[in-house]
């Protein structure tokens, strides 16, 4: 399928090589982040700019860090990505100029259907139809039946000069503007628009950012 309608049976990284090289290249090079010594800047700098799409003149990222992918992250100039940050971007992830985030903040594209016939089908695609014949009257899945699950994705954007704050977690498809502080431990659930505050489980606007 198309990006706009993308959807995929997984996990990827068994059933799509093309997503198992690019999953195995981004374990390999954070790997080799993880396990250097603090004296090599200049290897960092240059495993970083390997692994992401693309990254900015002096912009920072602290370890550990992890990304399925890498190439599909790309931060702009003069931000700061702190130690214990987790990128799920099977989707683009785009962090503009001047961005914070703090510690242990999760970003995810990566999503999946709500609903459980829409989430758990067959592995054989030809199992698979409108009816859910594999479905009895009462919710039961037929347990002779391999099943796995439904992979959808969307993108994520952070604008510029935006602070998110520490173990905060981004969800599919949202786009957070410029000037924008989200307050530690929040979820962000819908888009955030530019100069405001926004806090909370889900993430609610409470005040404009001057």
């Amino acid at each position: 399928m198309d990006d706009k309608g993308w959807a995929v049976k997984g996990p990827l990284e068994l059933h799509e090589a093309e997503w198992a090289d690019k999953f195995a290249r981004a374990s390999n090079i954070i790997y080799e982040l993880d396990n250097l010594h603090p004296s090599e800047v200049d290897k960092k700098h240059q495993l970083l700019n390997d692994l992401f799409g693309h990254i900015g003149e002096k912009t920072e990222v602290l370890l550990p860090f992890s990304c399925n992918v890498g190439s599909n992250i790309k931060i702009g100039k003069g931000s700061f990505i702190n130690a214990g940050c987790t990128f799920l971007d099977t989707d683009s992830i785009e962090i503009g100029d001047y961005t914070l985030l703090a510690t242990n903040v999760t970003v995810i594209c990566a999503d999946h259907p709500v609903s459980t016939r829409e989430r758990i089908l067959p592995v054989d695609d030809d199992l698979e139809d409108e009816d859910y014949s594999y479905i009895d009257d009462k919710g039961n899945f037929d347990d002779s039946i391999e099943y796995t699950f439904l992979n959808t994705k969307k993108p994520v954007k952070i604008g510029n000069r935006s602070w998110i704050g520490a173990n905060t977690i981004i969800l599919p498809g949202v786009t957070i503007g410029d000037n924008t502080v989200i307050g530690a431990g929040s979820i962000v659930t819908k888009d955030i628009p530019s100069n405001v505050i926004a806090v909370g489980s889900p993430a609610r606007v409470i005040r404009k950012n001057k």
